[in-house]
Order: structure tokens, then sequence, then C-alpha cells
């Protein structure tokens, strides 16, 4: 348990440094609504397509039930946020901006995947599962703190407003697969 624990703060570490390089964007001025909802839109598509990859390479390369399921269902869920998403940016011609440096967080989500992929077995479960509740626990964070209080277009903020609980539910989901799996 000690060990898992140390392993779940050094990744948060790294994977909390990508998110908040991230938003640093907004966070260099006085307050978040330096972010266009382009930009916001952008970093919201990127983080649930993240989701989706990651969540995919659970269903392919995991070992326990567990592992698969919480994949299908993340895959899923998050698939559907993004669908629903780019039919309000559609509605509202809103276009996704790439954020100046959002660039930090794609090369970490790819070191995320890199070394997911290195792993096998028991370990890629393990390993899986914490990359899962890190990033859960930041993307929820990175909405509250960053994107919704820098959102202009209402029905994006709406939106934001109503999948923060169903984020949370993953969260919660992602432990609760985890501690069956006896990988927490």
């Amino acid at each position: 348990m000690q060990r898992l624990t140390s392993h779940v703060a050094a990744l948060f570490f790294t994977v909390g440094a990508a998110i908040s390089s991230s938003g640093a964007h907004a966070a260099q001025g006085a307050n978040a609504t330096q972010l266009t909802d382009g930009e916001i839109a952008y970093i919201y598509l990127h983080y649930n397509q993240f989701d989706v990859e990651e969540a995919e390479l659970g269903v392919a390369r995991g070992t326990a039930p567990e592992v698969k399921k919480h994949g299908e269902m993340v895959a899923n869920d998050h698939r559907g946020v993004i669908k629903a998403f780019e039919a309000i940016l559609a509605k509202d011609a809103i276009g996704p901006v790439a954020p100046a440096d959002f660039d930090a967080a794609l090369k970490q989500h790819q070191e995320v995947m890199d070394k997911l992929k290195e792993k096998s077995g028991v370990a890629f479960d393990r390993d899986y599962f914490t990359y899962a509740i890190i990033n859960h626990r930041a993307f929820i964070d990175l909405v509250r703190q960053k994107l919704l209080p820098a959102v202009t277009n209402p029905e994006l903020e709406s939106h934001f407003q109503s999948t923060l609980p169903a984020f949370t539910k993953h969260l919660y989901l992602t432990v609760a697969a985890a501690k069956k799996a006896q990988h927490l």
C-alpha cells in the first residue's frame, strides 16, 4: 500500500504539472478569463480524447476484468461527451483554437501512453488505474478552476455544469474498480 501511495504521488506530480501547464495560459494574467471559448473548447475536447485513448488502451491491454469494464465505460462515456460538446460548438459556431502552451499537455499525454504501453499484466492494470484516478481528479479540477471561470458561452457553461457530476462519478467508479481489482 505504501509503495502504491508513493507511486500515485509521483504520477500525480507529473500528470498534474502537465495539466497545469495546459492551463498556464489562463493563469498568466490577473484571472482565468484570458482563455477564449475556442481555447477552452480545444482543451476540453483534447482532455476528453485523452481519456478515450487511455481507456481504449485499458480495454486492449488490461488483464483484470475491472480494467476492461472500466475502459469500456470511460471510452463510451467520453465519446458521448465529445459528440455532445461538438454539437454545441457547431450550433454556436465556436471553433476550437489551440492555446499557445498546449504542447506540454500533448507531450505529457504521449508520455503517459508510452509508459502504459511498456507495462503488462498486473503492472499495467495498476498503472492504468493510477493514471485514470489522477487524470480524472486533474480533469475535474481543470474544468472547475480554469474552464468554468473563463467560459463566456452560456451553453458551454451549462455543458460543463451538467457533465461535472458524471466526471465525479467516473472518479468514484475508478477508485472502486481499482479497489475491487486490489490495485489500490
